[in-house]
């Protein structure tokens, strides 16, 4: 099984140097991180169609720094730490909001009972889904959409549960709301399983959201604050340098009445040990308002790795978008590198350096 899906708990996939990381074997404190750095080109990037140049943060990995460390308490069982905070690598300035330890902030117990952990993380629904797409649901939003969007991405004040019983892994989450005289306001739960045998991995998970808002592509207002349910699928299949990958998101908000359905498909293959390509392909069909929308996106990157701890890219990614697709992806709140303005599609090359200390 890919035990580093769900294993540390605190961090997702959607970070291969993040998650290398992982697993607390030592006692003591360590410091690590990624810095990720690239160049883009991409098309529609104003309600005039014209093209921008920038300088941005990582295509697959945010740029992070951390500490985290583990203490052996006897008898097997082990506490332990993460705190994980992201910045922009063009600009220095922290991300998620200019929280100090944005990105995690988990503390835990780990021994034959499971792994306990406490404090911000990553969502069951993104630690499971984001690793049945090629890419983890990218860094870059455009191609990582789904992350956050219909993940939750990570939640505040959350508890979560795992526990392995041989190829099968088991996990549960809640999140308090912290609302004065309601428990449900504003608090999540979700529930997973993962089974892994050999080459084959598949796996599933259900989330639910109160009051959801802003989170959706900042488009529905807090009058419209909605119960987001999330379900999905997929699974990896390994054999020989390749990878392949297959996964599907429904995503519901009830008040403000959006569905989609996502499919996606995917591969990395290593031609040598330097040199890998990934490919993803996402089709998503959307409803709201008696409205219907449909959005392709794709994307392929080649890397090379100097080392194991510094690699180069280059990335393509395209986005088309019909119907309310367009609108949905264009919300003025939605204000990073996938908003269209307006524009039914996006093209986009980038290239970057990657180094993890």
């Amino acid at each position: 099984m890919n035990k580093q899906l769900i294993t540390l708990l605190a961090l997702g996939a959607g970070s291969a140097g993040a998650i290398a990381q992982t697993t607390p074997v030592t006692t003591g404190l360590t410091l690590y991180g990624l810095i990720d750095t690239t160049i883009r080109y991409s098309t529609n990037e104003d309600a005039a169609g014209h093209g921008r140049v920038q300088m941005t943060d990582g295509v697959l990995t945010g740029s992070r720094w951390g500490l985290r460390g583990t203490e052996d308490l006897g008898s097997g069982l082990k506490s332990w730490f993460i705190l994980e905070s992201g910045f922009s690598p063009d600009t220095g300035t922290s991300q998620q909001g200019g929280r100090l330890f944005g990105r995690t902030a988990a503390i835990g117990l780990e021994g034959d009972f499971g792994k306990l952990a406490l404090g911000r993380q990553y969502t069951l629904a993104h630690e499971v889904l984001s690793s049945y797409e090629a890419m983890a649901f990218a860094n870059n939003s455009i191609v990582g959409y789904q992350g956050g969007n219909y993940t939750g991405l990570r939640y505040d004040n959350t508890v979560k549960y795992i526990k392995s019983f041989g190829g099968l892994q088991i996990a549960g989450a809640y999140t308090f709301g912290e609302v004065a005289g309601s428990v449900k306001n504003s608090s999540a739960a979700a529930g997973s399983l993962v089974y892994s045998s050999g080459p084959i991995e598949v796996g599933a998970v259900y989330q639910q959201t109160y009051n959801v808002s802003s989170a959706f592509f900042g488009a529905v207002p807090a009058a419209q604050a909605s119960k987001q349910t999330v379900w999905g699928l997929g699974g990896t299949y390994k054999a020989g340098r390749s990878q392949y990958y297959l996964g599907y998101t429904n995503n519901h908000l009830d008040v403000a009445d959006y569905r989609n359905n996502v499919g996606y498909v995917g591969t990395r293959f290593a031609f040598n040990d330097a040199l890998a390509f990934i490919g993803t392909l996402q089709y998503d069909w959307l409803r709201h308002a008696g409205q219907s929308g449909k959005r392709l996106t794709t994307a392929g990157m080649l890397d090379y790795s100097f080392s194991k701890r510094t690699d180069i890219y280059l990335e393509v990614d395209y986005t088309h978008l019909q119907g309310a697709w367009v609108a949905l992806n264009s919300s003025p709140a939605f204000n990073n590198s996938g908003n269209t303005y307006g524009n039914g599609s996006r093209l986009g090359v980038m290239a970057g350096v990657r180094h993890k200390f």
